[in-house]
């Protein structure tokens, strides 16, 4: 089962369709959720959402309590949500991006981006962005794994020792080419290989 923390987005229903191509998907509001929804989960994936993520108190501390429990991933705003709580900062970009097509650079030796077919094309909707001098504030489990060379934005990341995972852009985006395969590489890094970390710590 995978759970999408829905923010009550407009591209949920497109992200939903998406996920379930891999496995059952159950979309539940963020103040509706409970223990027992996200316990039978594989993973949960915090969906995109108007706004910032200081508006959503309720995910914010949904992710503080199962850090280290349940893989998850971050979309957009879901993105932002993660990168936000581990110690980075959120600024408004110069320039908005709502679908916006966008070749990005990839860590290809990344779990993400293992086999996904270069150069990467990928669709953007978001006004603010990660600010890029606060990610040394991440702890070094944190790795980005892609940007925006032109503009410096930091676009993905994944965190393996956790089994967290970010993506700025939207995978479910008909403008991301390759968003099916990224999406695969995260799911079966997250629910098809054995995760027993947090089983053992």
């Amino acid at each position: 089962m995978i759970t999408i923390l829905d923010h009550r987005d407009s591209f949920t229903r497109n992200l939903e369709h998406l996920l379930a191509e891999f496995d059952k998907v159950q979309v539940i509001d963020r103040k509706s959720i409970s223990f027992a929804d996200i316990q039978a989960s594989k993973i949960l994936v915090f969906s995109p959402g108007p706004g910032c993520p200081g508006d959503y108190p309720e995910s914010q501390a949904i992710y503080q309590e199962m850090k280290g429990k349940i893989p998850m991933l971050g979309i957009c705003l879901g993105f932002q949500l993660i990168l936000e709580q581990e110690g980075s900062k959120i600024i408004r970009q110069n320039q908005v991006l709502h679908g916006v097509e966008s070749e990005i650079m990839v860590n290809k030796k990344s779990v993400t981006y293992r086999g996904v077919a270069t150069p990467v094309k990928v669709g953007r909707y978001h006004s603010l962005q990660i600010d890029s001098n606060t990610l040394k504030d991440l702890s070094p489990e944190f790795k980005i794994t892609s940007n925006d060379p032109i503009r410096n934005v930091p676009l993905s990341f994944e965190n393996l020792k956790l089994k967290l995972f970010g993506l700025q852009y939207h995978p479910e985006s008909f403008l991301s080419k390759e968003g099916n395969k990224i999406i695969s590489n995260i799911l079966h890094e997250s629910m098809e290989q054995r995760w027993k970390a947090h089983r053992s710590s």
